[in-house]
């Protein structure tokens, strides 16, 4: 499918370097300040790079949903929502990471309700959910502004080693999130 000049398709194992590449760019950018400079200038890439090696190897593809959004080729943004994690919370939208200059085109927005789609046509009447830290304002926007309801508090333990104050929040019917949302809004492109 396209969209203002993207290409939007599932994510496959060939994919997993493009996007672990995104991801840590993505965190060095969102995270600088939250988690330890040593930690994202330094073991990120490599732990990313297992990671998606891994996610994208492993079984279980029907109960996980990993969406690429390309432009001219490469690696624009991407989204992966899980089932299987927390089941009580409905499923989880793990990842949404757009290229840090692409941000404020309506990427980031298409990709969450691709994945709410997604998340409907697979477990109807399902919610869905995420971990948001509590000290990045942006993301907290972004998903405030999509109508997502602060549900939980807590000191999650990250990937660096250290706990930081987290943000449960949560979207409890996909239905009337997808019925009144509007999937392309942003910036005029350039």
């Amino acid at each position: 499918m396209q969209k203002k000049g993207f290409v939007f398709r599932p994510a496959t194992l060939a994919d997993s370097q493009s996007i672990a590449s995104l991801h840590t760019l993505s965190w060095r950018d969102a995270y600088r300040g939250i988690l330890p400079d040593a930690y994202l200038d330094g073991p990120i890439a490599g732990e990313r790079a297992k990671h998606w090696q891994a996610r994208l190897a492993s079984a279980g593809a029907d109960r996980r949903h990993v969406l690429v959004a390309e432009r001219e080729g490469n690696l624009a943004a991407f989204v992966c929502v899980l089932l299987d994690e927390e089941q009580q919370w409905g499923a989880c939208l793990d990842n949404l990471h757009v290229f840090p200059r692409l941000k404020g085109y309506g990427l980031g927005r298409h990709l969450f309700f691709r994945a709410a789609e997604w998340v409907r046509s697979q477990e109807p009447g399902w919610p869905m959910h995420l971990w948001v830290f509590e000290a990045n304002e942006g993301a907290r926007g972004f998903y405030e502004a999509l109508g997502g309801e602060v549900v939980e508090h807590c000191l999650k333990q990250t990937a660096a080693g250290i706990e930081i104050a987290s943000i449960r929040y949560v979207w409890r019917d996909l239905v009337s999130l997808l019925e009144d949302g509007v999937p392309w809004q942003g910036r005029a492109e350039k």
